[in-house]
């Protein structure tokens, strides 16, 4: 599943959703203490839930020395990861993985992804990758580690790019490391864009029909 990729880069702490922070209309905020495993968004007429390989858990506070600024999440806790005394999404050195996936109950579209716990190993060998795949294949988002492992960073990572219309998102971590236990990262939030897609379908069909009729009143004109 991973061998195609699309790589939307590693973009560092405050590009994640400050940047489409105005075209964003809705920002799902895994750090937030009060979010669940489940929601709405679009005053309701969008729902979207939460699986995972295990138990899913996003108790654990927030460790960083200090909050990215500007990105729209709260950073009331560390994301969400999988186990009952784990706040990450693992993948083990037998190449066990495991996963969250958000599934929503209709089409959205998705322009940003934000990870924490994600670092860089100490000596520059290695570093950890958060992976999102896109509706079960491709694209695949992948958010690369920018925060060196024992500095008390947040290993906060970001992706923004252009809209892609979502009805499920897969997320784990690839096996490479920080040299520190296993490779590991929280999910921290998922940026969403303004108009849901089936909205933005009925505003294009009325705009065609907006042209229809201005050519039917020249064509009359003239």
């Amino acid at each position: 599943m991973l061998a195609k990729k699309w790589c939307a880069g590693a973009l560092a702490g405050l590009a994640m959703l400050a940047g489409v922070s105005a075209a964003n209309a809705y920002v799902i905020d895994f750090t937030d203490a009060g979010t669940g495993t489940s929601g709405s968004i679009f005053n309701g007429t969008v729902s979207w839930q939460m699986t995972g390989s295990g138990f899913l858990n996003n108790s654990q506070a927030f460790d960083g020395n200090s909050a990215p600024a500007g990105t729209g999440l709260a950073f009331e806790t560390d994301g969400y990861g999988v186990g009952r005394n784990d706040d990450e999404i693992t993948t083990y050195s037998n190449q066990n993985m495991e996963w969250i996936r958000v599934t929503f109950s209709a089409p959205v579209l998705v322009n940003a992804i934000a990870f924490l716990d994600l670092f860089q190993a100490a000596d520059g060998t290695s570093q950890e990758v958060g992976i999102a795949t896109i509706n079960g294949g491709f694209p695949v988002i992948s958010l690369y580690a920018n925060d060196i492992a024992g500095t008390g960073a947040s290993g906060f990572v970001g992706a923004s790019f252009a809209a892609i219309s979502v009805t499920e998102i897969f997320f784990t971590v690839l096996s490479s490391n920080d040299s520190l236990g296993f490779a590991d990262g929280a999910l921290a939030g998922i940026g969403l864009a303004p108009v849901p897609v089936p909205a933005a379908g009925v505003l294009l069909l009325g705009g065609l029909g907006g042209l229809a009729a201005l050519r039917r009143r020249r064509k009359k004109a003239a």
